[in-house]
């Protein structure tokens, strides 16, 4: 994006699934945004899918949402990060985004989004590259959520390490994401010691009972290469290294959406704009009744570990193949929040309540009759939940790395939930 093309200079972008345009985003007077169909996959039925929020409940899509004055649709606010990350990222394209605008945000950071979204200015993918500028590239990822994490690449040839991509995160246009970065580095925070140990730990734990998760590893910040100086922090700790699932080989990229999106509620709902049986009950109508009990032994790990933080945005559809339809997506933002919040509780209501020690198993009929799941087999998934986890989690190879303060308190909510989910 050139000096003369900035964000803030946009006044459309075409939205693109990988190389199908799905429709255009028009920033009006008056600061509205608008976003319509493009005909020609209007006329798809909507295939590939964007989201199931734009779906209609007989099929096709509904009609174009109204315009939004000062944000962007809930999907597209959804694919923005927020807080911290958003603050480092606005700084870094200062004088090209002006603060608190979504779509400037957007526009800057449009072509390397998560899932297999972008949004491009002009006329399409094969745009001509900006000319250069003295301006140095900039780093164009979106990662959604608060903390400081950065979408990272492995260096190839001599030296290897880990650096942002910088520029516009696809380097021939060919929405392939061959500049994109194909793992996601989070780092490590004053407010909450060795949390990437934490979530190691977690993850490890959620494969070992037979989770889908991430890829995974621990590294020092000194494998890194070229942070610009907006991303970095001065924490001391390990940085938990993720390799991306809405990423495949060369860098193909794969369609994702969070359940924020999937229920076309803004970021800053994301506590409170559903409740987890809406969720499950969601999973058994998109995908199946399977799906959804899944999605429960997944909830009922979070419970037991005493996870205060499986918002909206932590949990994920994944498209993969032709786009054409959901599945749940692996698991991810596994940690324990009890250490670092001792009177933590749910992020979402559970059966019309969120303290941990109330998810008694009334609770958890009254979820699974509110998602229309059959009783016996949601308490079925807990139980075995909890059985797997007391299997594995005490002789865990992983727990070695997570600090003793820090585990104890883990260890002690463990036990505490287990004698509350089986009695």
């Amino acid at each position: 994006m050139s000096a003369e093309h900035t964000a803030a200079s946009v006044q459309a972008l075409n939205i693109f699934l990988n190389r199908h345009k799905i429709g255009t985003i028009v920033r009006t007077p008056g600061d509205f945004n608008a976003f319509s169909f493009d005909p020609a996959y209007r006329a798809t039925g909507g295939y590939p899918i964007l989201s199931l929020s734009f779906r209609a409940a007989n099929g096709g899509l509904r009609k174009d949402p109204r315009p939004i004055a000062g944000s962007l649709p809930a999907f597209f606010a959804n694919l923005l990060p927020e807080d911290k990350l958003r603050d480092a990222m606005e700084k870094h394209h200062a004088g090209r985004v002006r603060p608190g605008n979504d779509f400037d945000l957007l526009a800057a950071l449009g072509a390397d989004l998560p899932g297999a979204v972008r949004a491009l200015p002009g006329d399409g993918p094969d745009l001509a590259p900006a000319k250069a500028t003295q301006t140095a590239p900039k780093a164009r990822f979106s990662l959604a959520g608060v903390h400081m994490k950065l979408s990272v690449m492995k260096n190839t040839g001599k030296g290897g390490g880990l650096t942002v991509p910088l520029g516009d995160g696809d380097g021939d246009g060919d929405g392939d994401g061959d500049g994109d970065g194909e793992y996601i580095a989070k780092f490590p925070s004053t407010a909450f010691p060795a949390v990437s140990e934490n979530e190691f730990a977690n993850l490890a734990l959620a494969e070992a009972i037979g989770m889908e998760v991430p890829e995974r590893e621990l590294i020092t910040r000194d494998q890194f290469d070229g942070i610009p100086e907006e991303f970095e922090t001065m924490t001391e700790g390990r940085v938990l290294l993720l390799r991306r699932f809405d990423r495949g080989p060369g860098g193909q990229r794969i369609h994702i959406e969070d359940f924020a999106q999937v229920f076309g509620i803004p970021p800053a709902r994301k506590y409170e704009g559903a409740a987890y049986h809406d969720i499950a009950s969601a999973l058994s109508i998109a995908i199946s009744p399977l799906a959804a009990l899944e999605f429960v032994r997944r909830l009922a790990l979070s419970v037991i570990m005493g996870n205060g933080d499986m918002h909206l945005k932590n949990w994920s559809l994944i498209y993969p193949g032709d786009g054409n339809a959901p599945a749940l997506a692996p698991v991810y933002d596994l940690l324990s929040t009890i250490p670092y919040l001792p009177a933590d509780d749910l992020a979402l209501s559970l059966g019309g309540e969120r303290a941990f020690k109330a998810l008694t198993s009334s609770r958890w009929k009254a979820f699974a009759n509110r998602a229309k799941l059959p009783e016996p087999a949601v308490l079925k998934a807990v139980v075995e939940t909890v059985q797997a986890v007391d299997a594995h989690w005490w002789d865990l190879p992983e727990r070695a790395v997570v600090p003793g303060a820090v585990l104890e308190r883990i260890d002690t909510h463990v036990r505490t939930m287990t004698a509350v989910l089986v009695g």
